[in-house]
């Protein structure tokens, strides 16, 4: 779900009125939800503002949803300031890791022709590198310096 708003607080009173009308909708459906899986953030450049939680009530239970600091969806991790910075970081730790096992195999006395690695190199690091990057590149200069050290090893 997704809702915008003048405060966060109204933002929770939103979520808990649609996420009521979405139980009702899949219950109509024969249709049931996981709410472990459940999570919240709020997209706020304001630094004052603490992150409220909020509390579902579900089959009679309730839940309490904590506010988190970052979520992965589809791959990408967002933080509540839109930076970026923990999805390159875990991209480029990905991607040396990848890295260091394609020069284990390169270092070998009989290793992979050169353009099998640039072959390798594009499939396997290149395309970690640059996955979603519509999303999260806005031309940061430090999130390019993270991906160079990895691009140069």
């Amino acid at each position: 779900l997704y809702t915008s708003s003048i405060s966060l607080n109204l933002n929770v009173a939103i979520l808990k009125d649609a996420f009521s009308t979405v139980i009702h909708i899949l219950e109509s459906l024969s249709l049931t939800i996981n709410l472990s899986k459940s999570e919240l953030i709020h997209f706020s450049w304001c630094h004052k503002e603490s992150c409220p939680h909020i509390d579902l009530i579900y089959h009679n239970t309730p839940h309490h949803i904590n506010c988190s600091d970052s979520i992965k969806w589809l791959g990408v991790w967002f933080n509540s300031k839109l930076s970026f910075h923990e999805h390159v970081q875990s991209v480029a730790t990905r991607a040396c890791h990848i890295a260091t096992g394609i020069q284990m195999l390169a270092n070998m006395v009989h290793g992979p022709h050169q353009s099998h690695l640039c072959l390798i190199y594009n499939a396997c690091i290149h395309s970690i590198m640059t996955y979603a990057s519509p999303v999260w590149w806005c031309g940061q200069k430090c999130l390019a310096n993270k991906l160079s050290i990895v691009e140069n090893k």
